[in-house]
């Protein structure tokens, strides 16, 4: 079965709210000290049927039998948007404009070395979003390797939300030779990513080309995503004369 993950992000907010709902009657700010916001950062909210709504009435919509979050952050983390979610029920859109290009970052990789939105300029980048224990995200380890390798002109970069010494082991145990970026929440939010794995394509100007989700079931089917991979690349950069 496809993995259809929910980031850590959303897991955070709903043990938040959790603990908040438990302890009486919320209070906004309190949510939003507990999910560590600044005082600069907007928040919305939303129900169910993705109207606009006050705290409280959004607090109440997650009181809701099975109701959960989703949560949709602006490209440069100014604004957050937290949207009451039910299982079978369709997702609301993005109250954000599309994301169309890769978000500013400065961070630093495994090694310690700074790598930033800026600094992969200049070269086609292919970011794989992926964690731990994610098991299509580990049986797409060798073929992304393979690809790298044959594509030696491109940037590669792996970015995660784990802690670094969680990263460093999944590197480690399973021979990741992409560049990769641990603790990289924010930036995970920002790209709107919401299924892993994800592959994220941009030219060198740092212009987001396409996103591509999903996973691999076994090691069989793990066979053919080095070429289709390597097709979806072709035909994005064909479509943007890349």
């Amino acid at each position: 079965m496809r993995a259809m993950m929910k980031s850590t992000w959303m897991v955070l907010l709903w043990l938040c709210a959790g603990a908040a709902f438990a302890q009486g009657v919320p209070t906004e700010q309190g949510f939003r000290n507990s999910l560590g916001l600044g005082p600069k950062v907007r928040m919305d909210y939303r129900s169910v049927d993705c109207k606009t709504v006050s705290f409280d009435e959004w607090v109440s919509g997650m009181r809701q039998p099975g109701a959960g979050a989703e949560v949709d952050r602006a490209v440069d983390g100014s604004a957050v948007t937290m949207t009451v979610r039910v299982r079978g029920r369709e997702r609301c859109p993005s109250p954000y404009a599309p994301l169309v290009t890769m978000p500013p970052f400065d961070l630093k990789d495994l090694n310690g070395k700074p790598v930033s939105s800026a600094g992969l300029r200049g070269k086609t980048t292919l970011v794989s979003f992926f964690f731990s224990t994610c098991v299509p995200c580990i049986l797409e380890v060798q073929p992304l390797n393979r690809l790298a390798a044959a594509h030696p002109h491109m940037n590669f970069l792996a970015v995660t939300f784990d802690e670094t010494d969680e990263a460093r082991a999944f590197v480690k145990r399973y021979g990741v030779r992409w560049r990769v970026v641990a603790d990289a929440q924010d930036f995970v939010e920002r790209m709107r990513v919401k299924q892993f794995p994800m592959l994220a394509l941009f030219d060198a100007d740092g212009r987001l080309l396409g996103t591509r989700t999903g996973g691999v079931n076994d090691e069989l089917e793990a066979a053919s995503v080095e070429p289709r991979v390597k097709r979806w690349m072709d035909s994005l950069l064909q479509k943007s004369g890349g």
